[in-house]
């Protein structure tokens, strides 16, 4: 068998022609059919790298991108954890303040302070404010965790501090309607001819306790309300003539007497200042005069003390 210039057999040999184009000349290449297997297992070689290249270089891309999400993704997250702890310290500090504001308006009201609100730990290592940084190292889940633990102990808090602003402010309400209703100033102007206590009685001779002050004026002079109040009587009573009760609550009432008119009717609401009746002279008097008297829970008192202008 002859030999191709390569010293194979022609069986192991494989001709390819290079056709350039119509003019060209066509050229011959003889290659051994080893050479080829050679070459084309080395093709398939480079063709497969490439290819596991080219898919590693499209997964680490996609890794790349997913890496800078999650980069961007975890800053966003810890601005977010920065702004979430400056909002908790805020919110406790205003807490601590309404705290302190709360004791305050307790002493100046005369209630007892009550037990030091407690700053409200938000999570910390030492019970402290939850700071950022201890939050940034946990799993999503823990950390979510935290968080509504330090919201939970805000809510408590804020909850406390409702329920002790809401009892000062019912105080406040009610001793604010005791003042409205305690009678603080003159029922008529005059001056005073009989005080409160025991006095030698103008009509007997004997030693008797009077229940409240005499104010002597020209009669006609106006008898007003000394505090916000509502009429429980009026008419006559045997000694004192006509006579007013007033009810202002919380145990104390006020009795007007010896009046030559009255201007209100029993039930009828009345305010400090307003007009009740006219100085006189009726039942058992020795001239124009009121007859005042202050009753707290049914017991007479010295109306002085009533008396603040």
């Amino acid at each position: 068998m002859p030999s191709n210039p390569a010293g194979g057999s022609q069986a192991d040999v494989v001709t390819l022609l290079y056709v350039p184009g119509p003019a060209g000349a066509i050229r011959r290449f003889h290659v051994h059919r080893s050479w080829l297997r050679r070459a084309m297992a080395g093709a398939i070689v480079v063709l497969a790298a490439t290819l596991v290249l080219s898919v590693d270089y499209v997964r680490v891309r996609r890794d790349v991108v997913e890496l800078d999400d999650l980069r961007a993704e975890a800053r966003v997250q810890r601005e977010q954890l920065v702004d979430y702890a400056d909002k908790m310290e805020l919110i406790s500090n205003q807490l601590a303040a309404l705290g302190r504001l709360d004791r305050k308006l307790r002493v100046i009201t005369n209630l007892d302070p009550s037990d030091p609100l407690p700053l409200p730990g938000i999570g910390g290592i030492e019970g402290g404010l939850l700071e950022a940084h201890q939050l940034t190292g946990l799993t999503r889940e823990r950390r979510h965790q935290r968080m509504m633990e330090g919201l939970g102990r805000l809510s408590e808090a804020a909850g406390s501090e409702e329920k002790s602003l809401v009892s000062l402010i019912e105080h406040l309400e009610d001793q604010t309607a005791r003042l409205i209703r305690t009678p603080s100033i003159a029922p008529t102007k005059g001056w005073v001819t009989s005080a409160f206590g025991y006095r030698t009685s103008p009509f007997t001779g004997n030693r008797e306790f009077h229940r409240g002050v005499d104010i002597a004026a020209r009669k006609g002079t106006p008898i007003i309300a000394p505090a916000d109040s509502q009429v429980r009587f009026a008419g006559q009573r045997r000694h004192l003539g006509n006579t007013i009760v007033l009810r202002h609550g919380y145990g104390v009432d006020t009795v007007y007497g010896h009046l030559s008119e009255i201007v209100v009717k029993r039930g009828q609401k009345v305010k400090r200042g307003e007009t009740i009746a006219l100085m006189g002279t009726t039942g058992r008097s020795t001239g124009p005069h009121l007859h005042y008297q202050v009753e707290v829970n049914g017991v007479p008192v010295n109306p002085r003390n009533y008396i603040l202008d």
